[in-house]
């Protein structure tokens, strides 16, 4: 009985070494995987949603605080100012216009904050708001926000706030006037002309001189009077015709001259 079951075990062992499988550690089985879909989806995506990734997540690319905030009231000190900001409008403030100025914005929303921007006498106006927490340095009052204010050419930091209900209302409904447009450059003035020495006068001629009173040449000389001055050659250059004179008779004395001729 057990050299039969020895034998059955022997061959169990033989055919499963000749195989290679059905025993642990004679070798591991790969199960084919699993294909997935192929070809166009089985409904339509209007139905049921398909899933084409995993899920994102959203990664703010503004300041959420800045960002909500519809209008802002913010100053400075040393030099002191102060500005309210909303739509498209800010007024400023100084201690010399305490009615303030106002100015045509444009509202920009990046990283950190927002910025109103603007162009006041000729020259960039930037109100930038960014939302970290700030300290007025003379009061001691806190702020959730800090402000920056670019003028005439000039940065002057400070703190800001949301602007309160009625302050955001009433600069919203102020319409600030369009910057001015750039001047024309002038064109540039022509050059001098160059002075050059005055001409020299010219030789006296041998033609008479003018006469003063009246300005006139004097008149030409007449033709006929001419004619008459060179022994009355007309003007037509033809000689006048040779006079003939009688032969002189031949002169006698005082005492022939007397007597009676014979006959």
């Amino acid at each position: 009985m057990f050299s039969r079951l020895a034998f059955i075990a022997s061959m169990t062992l033989t055919l499963a070494a000749c195989e290679g499988t059905g025993l642990p550690g004679s070798g591991s089985q790969q199960e084919p995987a699993a294909q997935g879909h192929k070809g166009p989806p089985d409904v339509s995506p209007l139905e049921a949603p398909i899933e084409t990734g995993g899920g994102k997540t959203p990664v703010a690319t503004v300041n959420p605080e800045t960002y909500n905030t519809a209008a802002f009231s913010a100053r400075g000190n040393e030099p002191f100012w102060a500005v309210d900001a909303a739509g498209s409008t800010a007024i400023y403030r100084t201690p010399d216009n305490q009615k303030g100025r106002d100015v045509r914005v444009n509202r920009i929303a990046f990283a950190e904050g927002v910025e109103y921007i603007g162009v006041l006498g000729g020259r960039p106006f930037v109100l930038t708001v960014r939302g970290d927490d700030c300290r007025d340095d003379m009061s001691g009052q806190r702020f959730p926000m800090t402000a920056a204010l670019t003028v005439s050419g000039r940065t002057n930091r400070g703190c800001a706030g949301p602007a309160s209900a009625e302050v955001a209302q009433a600069v919203a409904a102020v319409k600030a006037p369009a910057p001015a447009a750039p001047k024309a450059a002038r064109a540039a003035a022509p050059k001098p002309a160059s002075t050059k020495p005055a001409p020299r006068p010219a030789a006296a001629s041998a033609t008479p001189a003018a006469s003063e009173g009246t300005g006139e040449m004097p008149p030409a000389p007449d033709a006929s009077a001419g004619s008459e001055a060179g022994g009355g050659t007309g003007s037509s250059g033809v000689p006048a015709p040779a006079l003939r004179l009688p032969s002189t008779p031949p002169s006698v004395s005082g005492d022939a001259s007397t007597d009676t001729p014979t006959r």
